[in-house]
């Protein structure tokens, strides 16, 4: 059996409920021949380790703010993933290409047919959205920034073999304006961004309505924030909640009986 390819997923303490059903989807179409390791990427995990340590300030209510850009964000990965390089290869010891998504998708197809998408030739690969938000709030009232390529780095293909991607160290990531991150100016071309189809990124009351998307993104809002219980594709996230608790739930039980039986011997 071939060993499960790491894939990571943006982790923020305020979204638990969001990061269980999208690590649940990713591995509910595992299967022999492709099978996936969800990895979370926690800023305190890497502070830890030294990979990161942008400073963070958080007002009265409950916004982040960049220290060195000045800038809102409104997660706790919206710059640790641009520690993929750097986490993947050192601490992981992984080559190839790999991704990175945010913690409020679900996906509905497996990740196999995004990976069949590949090309070597490419550093990054996303969904090129034209977008710009007409709101200045979303989710649960952060401030809703507007910027080229919003929504780009969302769900990411990285190559982690590409000598341009070997620029993203840490100094860029510690140093670099919250933009430049986000707009790939690690990059010498834009023609190294590839192009994957907008059902693999599928953001309710952004995207065209889709009936069939292959992985949704509430990106606005998801089910677990009021105001959003029932976006697009919220009853099948609700349901994948569900099955998600219960995979938990057996998973305890397995180790709980495992630790008795040892506890016996």
């Amino acid at each position: 059996m071939k060993q499960p390819l790491n894939v990571y997923i943006g982790y923020d303490s305020r979204e638990q409920e969001a990061y269980e059903v999208c690590r649940h989807s990713l591995l509910k179409f595992n299967n022999e021949n492709f099978r996936v390791n969800p990895i979370p990427i926690k800023h305190q995990e890497l502070r830890e380790m030294g990979l990161f340590d942008r400073r963070w300030v958080i007002d009265e209510d409950g916004q982040y703010w960049d220290e060195l850009d000045g800038k809102p964000f409104s997660t706790e990965f919206s710059h640790t993933r641009f520690a993929l390089q750097e986490y993947a290869t050192t601490i992981h010891n992984q080559t190839g290409w790999t991704m990175f998504v945010d913690c409020d998708f679900l996906f509905r197809r497996p990740v196999k047919e995004l990976f069949d998408l590949v090309d070597d030739k490419y550093a990054v690969m996303c969904v090129k959205f034209d977008w710009k938000p007409r709101s200045t709030v979303k989710m649960d009232n952060k401030i809703q920034s507007a910027y080229p390529r919003k929504l780009w780095s969302s769900l990411m293909l990285w190559n982690l073999d590409h000598p341009e991607n070997k620029r993203m160290g840490y100094i860029k990531l510690n140093n670099a304006y919250g933009i430049d991150l986000h707009t790939f100016t690690w990059l010498n071309d834009d023609k190294l961004i590839g192009s994957i189809p907008e059902k693999w990124n599928h953001v309710p009351t952004v995207s065209l309505k889709d009936e069939d998307a292959f992985a949704v993104h509430f990106s606005e809002g998801g089910p677990w924030f009021k105001g959003y219980e029932y976006v697009d594709y919220s009853f099948e996230w609700r349901k994948e909640q569900v099955e998600a608790l219960y995979a938990k739930w057996d998973q305890v039980r397995f180790e709980e009986n495992s630790r008795r039986i040892t506890a016996g011997r």
